[in-house]
């Protein structure tokens, strides 16, 4: 993937003030500001105050300049993203937490184990062993992936590995064939990657609690690779293919079953 990436992608350069709202006319103030404080001995003092004083004016007007083209642009879904801005964040980072057994967690470490205690417990022991000789991974191929990798909003947060859904579909286009092979491998060993299966757990405070300091005041949302949903996808449209050419399901059953809704469902209650 990288050495596709690196042949057909543009790299881009970024720099500590690689930001939306940055302009020409910010860095040329700067400039002036770097002349002014390299020679404040012969201009003095008061000419490098005046440089910085005119560049936070600037930086400020291009950044409600900038705010302001992108409320009048903005289209669709982008709309949550201008809401996000404007909602107020409530940070508890630093704040001690009382774990559900009562205890205190106050150090980093502390709060993670404890949060992660109280939102994953621990599942069942499975004893499953995947049998040899399947002939699933037969019948996917470069048109079934395509579908699937079509379902994934390119607009979703990544996981762990920072690889978007939408850096995935640039990449199928480069090279589908790899990331069908791999689809492949994966029903045909019956074997998940461990690396596959890491979660990245974003802890996001609920809004309107009178007590911060509860585990319970807070939810875990968990960010799965790209990569690891495809794969999952694929499995799951497998197995339900299966079920529904071998009649597995009941007939009356509208979960799990292709084209049938919630609607359908309803209608057949009326």
């Amino acid at each position: 993937m990288t050495t596709t990436l690196d042949k057909f992608a543009k790299k881009k350069r970024s720099c500590a003030r690689s930001k939306r709202w940055w302009t020409e006319d910010l860095g040329k103030i700067r400039k002036e500001l770097g002349r002014a404080r390299r020679n404040w001995r012969v201009a003095g003092m008061g000419r490098v105050k005046a440089a910085r004083h005119e560049l936070r004016r600037a930086i400020r007007k291009a950044k409600r300049d900038w705010w302001n083209r992108f409320l009048q642009e903005v289209k669709g879904t982008n709309v949550w993203t201008a809401t996000g801005y404007t909602v107020p964040r409530v940070d508890k980072a630093g704040q001690a937490l009382v774990a559900e057994d009562g205890s205190v967690a106050e150090g980093r470490h502390e709060r993670e184990q404890a949060i992660h205690k109280a939102h994953f417990p621990p599942g069942p022991r499975g004893s499953y062993e995947p049998k040899d000789g399947g002939h699933a991974f037969e019948r996917v191929d470069t048109k079934l992936v395509a579908a699937l990798l079509s379902r994934a909003a390119s607009t979703s947060a990544s996981g762990d590995d920072r690889i978007s859904a939408g850096t995935i579909k640039v990449f199928w286009q480069w090279d589908c064939n790899r990331i069908t092979q791999i689809v492949r491998a994966y029903i045909r060993l019956g074997h998940h990657p461990e690396i596959w299966k890491m979660e990245k757990g974003v802890v996001i405070p609920k809004q309107g609690k009178p007590d911060y300091s509860r585990v319970g005041a807070y939810r875990v949302i968990t960010l799965l690779d790209v990569i690891s949903k495809l794969l999952e996808r694929a499995a799951a449209h497998l197995i339900a293919d299966h079920l529904e050419r071998k009649q597995g399901l009941y007939e009356g059953q509208f979960v799990c079953w292709k084209r049938r809704l919630c609607v359908d469902a309803v209608t057949v209650l009326m």
